[in-house]
């Protein structure tokens, strides 16, 4: 499943060494550097940042979205993805007069979430078919456009087929937002309205160019939509593993190229989209639908494709046998990601290599936050008692996951085997800091922040380290 470029013989930062191909020998004489850089220091500049866009968030429509379940932690991170992405690609400085010239970028992503959840839901609630057959008469309508009239320019949206849906649809309440879809739409209006105002701080030359690549933006989105109405997910059908990949990169790199476009047209730097560091910024979004296909393999069964339903089904019949029997466990368990990693761990490890095959060709920061995101999104660790138990034993150590992994795992390398036991640590708080606490300071901070970094190879050197240290007893 190999879908990197040979984009590596062009990367400056790149070379070979001994931790994998991509990353270089881990040094504390490079990292000190980079963690003093002004690069990485401009993370003081963060209060300074959500401050100057104080005017968005206590806005009405974002102090209304606020009283929703969740809302506060979405606006945060694309807060700080439009940080990250001013700071370090842009070199927009918090502290100037005109470093919110990107605001109107955010609401746009904002607009893009609400959307997507809007029209998922319908979809759910007025049944697939039907949609599908809307799609099929006139997809046109469901698009996003630009009206000109005179000096005015907006962007609309009107669903008006979606409008004509039995009003049971829209009195059907969303289950993420605890609002009914009737609200739903009241608000994604709202956001529109709130763009189209924020568009005219510009001249109407640029406000032209903005506006249409708002109105790209929003349609590529739906263009992914209108994928998984029209089509089978891959893992039902006999597709090949490309069109995962291509729908991926529809659904996630193509669109964040475009906002990422969107944001340079904004701060006149359209030039920075030539830069090499811009594929890595591409590059974690990639990153991003391989760990929400991780997470998400209940909600994607029969509805959208998957990368690790597809690899299961396809190559790892008992890791999908699993899953069928198991789907309604994993459907109402709080540490579905720990289960998946010891029920599914061919898939998964099939999917983690091919999210570290990004990482080795991003840069610095954008690896650490990567990692960040990891951490957050998919290692996060199950503490307490988990209620799972290997063979009777009710704890679990290092030692009782290996020899879960090597009843699951069988034919594949020894290597592969410890190296996954190893990440799978990560999934449970005890094993973790006992893990963590048995090796150097030195590999502590590498398994903490380059852990896909790390080839399998040193993964397994760790493994066996820590293993022949402990001799099997206690950990």
């Amino acid at each position: 499943m190999e879908l990197i470029k040979d984009r590596a013989l062009t990367h400056p930062s790149l070379i070979v060494g001994e931790y994998g191909c991509g990353v270089p020998k881990f040094s504390w004489g490079i990292e000190i550097r980079h963690l003093l850089s002004s690069n990485f220091l401009s993370i003081i500049c963060w209060p300074v940042f959500t401050f100057k866009q104080r005017h968005l968030t206590e806005s009405n429509l974002l102090k209304t979205c606020q009283q929703l379940p969740g809302f506060s932690s979405l606006w945060k991170t694309i807060q700080k993805g439009s940080f990250a992405y001013n700071t370090l690609l842009l070199g927009i400085v918090p502290l100037k007069s005109n470093s919110n010239i990107t605001d109107l970028a955010d609401i746009t992503t904002l607009t893009l979430f609400f959307g997507d959840e809007f029209i998922d839901g319908v979809c759910a609630a007025a049944g697939k078919h039907c949609i599908e057959k809307m799609f099929r008469a006139n997809p046109v309508d469901f698009y996003v456009r630009v009206k000109q009239e005179g000096n005015s320019i907006t962007v609309n949206v009107d669903f008006e087929r979606i409008k004509k849906l039995s009003p049971q649809v829209f009195d059907a309440v969303n289950d993420k937002y605890g609002i009914t879809y009737g609200e739903l739409y009241k608000l994604l209006q709202s956001f529109f309205a709130m763009i189209n105002y924020q568009l005219l701080q510009f001249p109407l030359l640029k406000r032209q160019r903005i506006a249409g690549k708002i109105a790209d933006v929003c349609n590529n989105c739906l263009d992914s939509y209108k994928h998984d109405v029209l089509h089978k997910p891959v893992q039902d059908a006999a597709y090949k593993c490309s069109g995962v990949f291509t729908y991926h990169e529809l659904k996630t790199r193509l669109m964040q190229k475009k906002l990422l476009e969107l944001r340079c047209l904004l701060a006149d730097k359209e030039h920075i989209m030539h830069c090499v560091d811009v594929e890595g910024w591409l590059d974690i979004m990639s990153v991003v639908q391989i760990y929400d296909d991780m997470q998400d393999v209940v909600v994607d069964d029969g509805v959208q494709d998957n990368l690790v339903l597809y690899t299961a089904r396809r190559y790892y019949k008992q890791e999908w046998n699993w899953f069928v029997a198991n789907k309604r466990l994993l459907g109402k368990s709080k540490h579905a990601a720990f289960l998946v990693s010891l029920n599914m761990p061919l898939s998964i490890n099939a999917c983690l290599s091919e999210a570290g095959n990004y990482i080795r060709l991003m840069n610095w920061e954008q690896q650490k936050i990567m990692h960040y995101l990891l951490r957050k999104n998919w290692f996060v660790p199950v503490r307490g008692n988990c209620g799972i138990a290997f063979d009777g034993c009710g704890h679990l150590t290092l030692s009782a996951i290996y020899n879960h992994l090597e009843k699951k795992m069988e034919g594949t390398t020894e290597e592969t085997l410890k190296s996954h036991a190893i990440e799978t640590c990560f999934h449970y708080a005890p094993a973790r800091k006992k893990l963590l606490q048995q090796v150097d300071f030195t590999t502590a901070y590498q398994l903490r922040y380059n852990l896909l970094l790390l080839s399998k190879a040193a993964k397994a050197s760790i493994f066996n380290r820590v293993y022949d240290s402990l001799r099997l007893t206690k950990f």
